[in-house]
């Protein structure tokens, strides 16, 4: 007796508008994440200058960094720090936001000692951005301007950075000079959008890659 084979209709089931769309988010979301990994992992683990070390930041820096960042001169100026900035930040900061793929932190050295952060943020779309702060104990001397070069030179040494853009806000003349010493161009003025600096006056600059270089 043979047996009876009953062919079953499959139905293709058709996916909602919405799912689609936040399916081709999240594969844009994972694309730019590897795109930004792979431009961070160009650089190198380490950048040497006259007088500093550049390197990634790491939990026996956490002292020093809560130390330096609490500090409402250098909250008031920057887009993301938070205020007050505790041992949780700064465990967090190590830990978590430095490891980022969109993120790439050096701590700023100097005979050892902490100093501050400099470092790139990296957004879909846009050139990577600069960013960076220093305790004020060692302000004007020279130490963000020499942390700033070494980093960018670093950058275009890798041929992977042809633009660089920063901010900073229009009141903070300090910060506009060590961007401009280092060769950025102001390109506009605007208002943050940013953490708590949004709605304040900012000036926002580019740098690009010389072209002998």
């Amino acid at each position: 007796m043979k047996k009876q084979i009953v062919e079953e209709t499959v139905f293709p089931v058709r996916r909602s508008a919405a799912s689609m769309a936040a399916d081709k988010r999240a594969l844009e979301a994972a694309t730019h994440a590897i795109s930004a990994r792979r431009q961070r992992d160009m650089l190198p683990g380490k950048i040497v200058t006259p007088r500093l070390v550049l390197r990634a930041p790491i939990r026996g820096d956490v002292p020093d960094l809560v130390r330096l960042a609490d500090n409402r001169k250098i909250f008031e100026v920057l887009a993301r720090l938070p205020h007050p900035y505790t041992r949780a930040d700064g465990i967090a900061f190590v830990e978590i936001m430095a490891l980022r793929a969109d993120e790439r932190p050096y701590a700023i050295t100097m005979g050892g000692e902490f100093l501050g952060i400099v470092g790139f943020s990296y957004a879909e779309g846009e050139p990577p951005e600069l960013g960076y702060w220093l305790g004020e104990p060692h302000w004007g001397k020279g130490i963000m301007s020499e942390a700033v070069k070494g980093l960018i030179e670093a950058a275009f040494a890798t041929h992977g950075y042809p633009r660089i853009k920063s901010r900073a806000l229009a009141s903070n003349a300090g910060s506009l000079n060590v961007l401009e010493k280092a060769g950025f161009k102001r390109i506009r003025e605007g208002t943050d959008t940013i953490g708590h600096a949004a709605g304040k006056p900012t000036v926002y600059l580019m740098l690009e890659q010389p072209k002998w270089m």
